[in-house]
């Protein structure tokens, strides 16, 4: 049997044999429908004591009442927890996962020794960058805010309209069963159906996705970088995927923030770019695998006469690790994690 039609796994060491992808996909798809049929279930019996409380086909207010208002309540709190645990483990990867259990620790003795002596003007500060130690270097990089955003506004967008959906689709159904139609819900469900279906599939390809080509991790060796110096920079690419092209560089980003109007903007400009590593599937193999992941081990050095990070009030100079690539079957992904870059003089 081919291993993406698996219906089963074998731990090794850490790491499960198969296509983590399925499995994913189908846990969020059971625990999204477990939702909805609470979702369905509750307001069933909800509405058959408000609306229709002489109706016998479901329990009158009592203990039987109660238990099924228990048991769908208890169906919405775990599959809606289970879809969001799920869609969250999909967006970072298993050493990520278990750096979140010793945060809190780490929160809590630095802010006990005190915030560390910033005095440096317009520099960013290091904090962080520098709280989540590496696995194989000194500190992990997090990834920049707002790559996930497409997969977190479809889950969320996605289950609430489907709660709505369940909702309307039950009182038309009851409305049908008393004899008394309501026809402008009942057709109101066709073009709610329409977007029920649309942002479903829209959730579950973003999904898809993102679980296919998997997180990327990235570690370097320090923080602050300087100008002139050497440094090791470490990628992890998870989840299964071949690249046809893997490219990680530098790049030094100028954004101006302004107001036109009433709304704030903000340009943002590469103005300079150090490639670190470009690698091409003519070159070497390059595969990740949920049991072999691609790993890039890189060494590179910063010249001597580039630009600091600089943080002002409406201009900045931000320094970001891009990782760039093209994978078969899937679309071309970027994703970018800011480091800091400081003067020579100042360290």
């Amino acid at each position: 049997m081919a291993k993406w039609v698996r219906l089963w796994g074998k731990k090794r060491g850490t790491r499960m044999s198969g296509w983590w992808v399925v499995g994913s996909v189908s846990e969020a798809a059971f625990f999204g429908a477990l939702f909805i049929s609470g979702i369905v279930s509750l307001t069933n019996v909800v509405s058959s004591q408000v609306f229709w409380s002489e109706s016998t086909f479901l329990p009158t207010i009592g203990f039987g009442f109660w238990l099924l208002v228990i048991a769908a309540s208890s169906f919405i709190v775990i599959g809606l927890t289970a879809f969001i645990l799920q869609v969250s483990q999909t967006l970072a990867s298993p050493e990520q996962r278990s750096v979140l259990v010793d945060r809190a620790k780490r929160e809590h003795q630095r802010r006990a020794s005190g915030d560390e002596a910033n005095n440096l003007p317009n520099l960013p500060s290091l904090r962080a960058l520098t709280d989540s130690p590496g696995v194989k270097l000194a500190y992990r990089l997090a990834i920049q805010r707002g790559e996930t955003t497409p997969l977190l506004l479809s889950s969320l967008f996605s289950v609430a309209w489907n709660a709505m959906l369940a909702v309307l689709a039950v009182i038309a159904v009851e409305n049908h069963l008393r004899g008394h139609p309501d026809w402008f819900l009942t057709v109101l469900l066709v073009p709610f159906g329409i977007v029920s279906f649309f942002s479903t599939r829209w959730f579950f390809r973003t999904f898809r996705r993102q679980s296919g080509i998997g997180p990327t991790a990235v570690e370097i060796s320090a923080l602050p970088l300087l100008p002139n110096q050497s440094y090791r920079l470490y990628v992890c690419q998870y989840g299964r995927a071949t690249f046809a092209w893997y490219r990680i560089t530098l790049v030094c980003f100028e954004e101006s923030t302004y107001q036109q109007g009433t709304d704030i903007r903000t340009e943002r400009v590469p103005t300079m770019r150090i490639p670190i590593c470009d690698s091409n599937c003519e070159e070497k193999s390059l595969v990740a695998d949920p049991e072999n992941p691609l790993e890039m081990d890189c060494q590179f050095r910063l010249p001597s006469d580039m630009m600091h990070s600089f943080q002002g009030r409406h201009n900045a100079i931000v320094w970001k690790i891009v990782v760039e690539g093209e994978v078969k079957k899937w679309p071309s992904f970027c994703r970018s994690f800011p480091v800091v870059v400081f003067p020579p003089d100042v360290v």
